[in-house]
């Protein structure tokens, strides 16, 4: 780098996000007067840079910077009220003096996170090869303090100088401090003393050591460019732990060659909401802070206090007085003696502890013994609301936004749906327009993988007109509607275009008949069209009926009930015939050779078609279901526990009389079929209602004689599926079951097999001794809480 004057090049090294950093570029702003101001950031976005003297642009914000032809790959660089980057581009806007960023262009760094996705890409499908021997050795660190200062710079100052942390010592220095420019001088011979110690940087691999290297190079370069350009004084702000490769003079020609030749893309700079939840380290933002919120506070008592002597009494008693009405509105008591309580405890332990100005550990301790009374779990309210913060920023409308973006922020404003950071609970009533509206907006952008509401059901109202929404906003939903451009430039288009793409190329029925149900609750009934024709036709070429039956039973509920929005009816109507159509064409064969998981979960969903098709008032359509239910009852190679749903379902429906039903369980439960396919066939019929037998004695009857007859070791490999079979009973029904087997009189095993199953038995004392004997049995079998010792014989 040339060489410059001293005086007219100053570097004030900060941390990114901190109050006390921007308060004290702030004051070394105002002391060097600087001709231009550099910041650290990609120069791609210079041109928004004049957005930030909006009154309407409201950090936390971002600079999203994504590639042309993929908008996934992208990089956000976020700025809160209280970062000096920020407060730096203020002032400069403010006082009409240049300033641009000078760290690598994002078109760069970009460029080469695409390579390096191909690269690995390209290696993945090639042949494997040995790490180990493709691994380049990295120097053996053998001086414990070497380890320390690669592992973590700032906590080997911070051990230093006493403290257990570094984000305790960094505080005390310098965020919670008042500080002129001397303290960059301070900063910077400290880092440039670490610096000395450990090359290449702390602990990075190979390649992210030289991009740090060529990020610095260009930020040298740049930094020559201002200087020669003018006369004037030139101000720096960057991560400090640059400052000293920045002051260090290297050649003009060094720093192009090791920038020669780096791959470059066409990228897209904009400004996008940010928030406070996603500035935090717990976020994984690798330059976030522990406490954006708290930082917050601090920076607004930065800003009113006099900056030679923060007021700690008014300071802590507003911070104590945010904790209690926060506690209020949260329905906890907070009494103004409480908050003033909290506020001398506070300034107690900061003096105890030699420090100025209670910091937050002062603050948490305070707000927990006398606010909170000890309850930590009450405190994590306020960890989360404001030592974090809920706070989401705003963009000024003047700033160019994505198409997409612009439409969903008038809607936002339309229907007064602010962006929050944490969850909040909304309810809607579908028969207002505004309820519609919000419903609509909210079902489209699930359509464009924006899920900015989750739907939480319709509470307890039963009606189809209620909606219960949690929403949250992330930061990444920004990269989500930049990609989601592709299928339009509003949310409607772009919801119903992304619709019929989606179930163009999905394999799965069940997929479609998803977003055919998306469309419709959107509001999108050109899309809802075209994705039922889709449906239709993909159902009629299909042999498969297993993803039909979960496509049906939502359909058929929007189709008897309706909702509050307008439908296709007839067009939802042929489409749901046609598919159960298919169904029973296929039912039986779908039921044959299958494996008890599959079949179990086959039985739910036949369960669920079974009472969606009972929505349905089509006397034909109702026929033709039973008659496949009829052909799986019957279908030896079908499996048994759908065999026995098949038997109860139609024996629900009235299809088949109980004489004729007790006939089928009786040849189910036969001492011919294996005692598993049995107890499989009696777990498919009882399957969630049971309770026929409390009603059905002739059926009551052969489960009770053939479960007699079962010996030892059967009953024992069949205690799981029954005690599944009869787990629908709750305990007054189960304590009718015993009063029912109490009243008939028990047979010896032997005669049990020559008696008819359909004839009646005569009635016992209720303390006969076999009914004793089998009640420990009986009591296994539904689950009671009584161990058996022993079977009766």
């Amino acid at each position: 780098m040339a060489a410059a004057s001293p005086d007219r090049l100053h570097l004030l090294g900060i941390r990114h996000h901190g109050p006390g950093s921007a308060r004290a570029v702030l004051s070394a702003l105002d002391a060097a007067d600087p001709a231009v101001v550099l910041i650290e950031g990609p120069p791609d976005a210079d041109e928004l840079i004049a957005f930030a003297a909006s009154p309407a642009t409201v950090p936390p914000i971002a600079l999203l910077v994504h590639a042309q032809d993929d908008a996934s790959n992208a990089s956000f660089f976020p700025f809160a009220v209280f970062s000096p980057e920020w407060q730096a581009i203020r002032w400069a806007l403010a006082k009409r003096r240049p300033v641009r960023f000078i760290d690598l262009p994002a078109s760069h760094r970009l460029a080469e996170r695409a390579k390096a996705k191909r690269a690995e890409r390209d290696d993945s499908e090639a042949e494997p090869e040995d790490a180990s021997a493709a691994a380049p050795d990295e120097p053996e660190v053998t001086d414990p303090e070497l380890t320390q200062i690669r592992r973590d710079p700032l906590a080997y100052l911070a051990t230093l100088a006493g403290y257990d942390d570094s984000e305790s010592w960094w505080n005390a220095i310098v965020e919670q401090g008042t500080h002129g420019p001397e303290i960059f001088a301070a900063l910077e011979a400290a880092i440039g003393a670490l610096r000395e110690k450990i090359d290449p940087l702390p602990y990075q691999p190979a390649d992210e050591a030289q991009r740090e290297l060529r990020r610095e190079a260009h930020m040298r370069l740049e930094i020559a460019a201002a200087l020669s350009g003018q006369d004037g004084p030139v101000a720096v702000v960057c991560g400090a732990w640059h400052v000293p490769a920045l002051r260090k003079k290297v050649a003009l020609k060094d720093d192009r060659a090791l920038l020669k030749g780096l791959p470059q893309i066409k990228v897209t700079a904009t400004w996008v909401p940010w928030t406070e939840t996603r500035l935090a380290a717990s976020s994984g933002y690798g330059a976030g802070v522990i406490s954006p919120g708290w930082y917050a506070h601090l920076w607004q008592g930065l800003q009113h206090e006099d900056a030679a002597a923060l007021d700690a009494t008014g300071f802590t008693t507003r911070w104590q007085a945010r904790v209690a009405e926060l506690l209020r509105r949260n329905g906890r008591p907070a009494s103004t003696a409480s908050v003033i309580e909290a506020s001398r405890l506070a300034i107690t332990l900061a003096a105890l502890r030699d420090v100025a100005l209670p910091g937050l550990a002062e603050m948490r301790e305070a707000s927990l013994a006398t606010l909170c009374e000890g309850e930590t779990a009450l405190f994590r309210l306020i960890e989360q609301q404001l030592i974090i913060g809920r706070g989401v920023g705003e963009i000024d409308d003047s700033v160019p936004q994505m198409p997409l973006a612009a439409d969903l922020a008038r809607w936002q404003r339309k229907l007064k749906l602010k962006p929050e950071a944490l969850d909040s609970d909304i309810a809607l009533d579908l028969r207002s327009e505004a309820g519609l509206a919000k419903s609509q907006l909210l079902h489209r952008l699930a359509l464009i993988q924006v899920p900015w509401g989750l739907l939480q059901g319709s509470g307890q109202s039963r009606g189809t007109f209620r909606e219960n929404w949690r929403l949250r906003w992330e930061p990444e939903f920004s990269v989500r509607l930049v990609e989601a451009l592709v299928h339009g430039t509003t949310v409607a288009q772009a919801a119903g275009n992304a619709a019929i793409t989606t179930a163009q190329t999905a394999t799965s029925l069940n997929t479609v008949a998803d977003i055919v149900r998306g469309c419709l609750e959107a509001g999108l009934v050109q899309a809802a069209e075209t994705t039922i024709a889709l449906l239709q036709e993909r159902s009629a070429a299909t042999s498969d009926v297993t993803d039909l039956t979960e496509a049906v039973p939502p359909l058929a509920e929007i189709l008897r009930y309706g909702t509050a929005r307008a439908l296709p009816t007839e067009a939802l109507r042929l489409l749901v015939i046609s598919l159960i159509e298919a169904i029973c064409a296929g039912l039986v064969y779908a039921c044959r050779n299958l494996q008890a998981e599959i079949a179990a979960e086959l039985r739910g969903r036949l369960a669920r078609l079974d009472a969606a098709i009972g929505l349905i008032e089509d006397a034909g359509l109702r026929d033709g279901w039973r008659r496949a239910l009829a052909s799986v009852a019957t279908d030896a190679a079908a499996h048994p526990l759908l065999r026995g749903f098949a038997s109860r379902a139609l024996y629900d429906h009235g299809v088949v009389p109980p004489d004729q039903t007790a006939l089928s369980l009786s040849r189910a439960l036969s001492h011919s079929v294996p005692t598993l396919e049995a107890g499989e066939w009696l777990d498919g019929f009882l399957g969630q209602s049971g309770q026929v037998l409390l009603h059905d004695q002739a059926l009551r009857r052969i489960i009770d004689s053939w479960l007699a007859a079962i010996d030892d070791e059967a009953f024992n490999n069949l205690l799981p599926v029954l005690r599944r079979a009869f787990a629908s009973f709750d305990r007054s029904e189960r304590r009718r079951l015993l009063d029912e087997l109490a009243r008939q009189r028990p047979l010896a095993a032997s005669d049990a097999r020559d008696v008819s199953p359909l004839q009646p038995l005569a009635p016992m004392p209720a303390n006969a001794v076999g009914f004793d004997a089998a009640l420990p049995l009986l009591l296994t079998i539904l689950g009671a809480d009584l161990a058996m010792k022993g079977r009766p014989t």
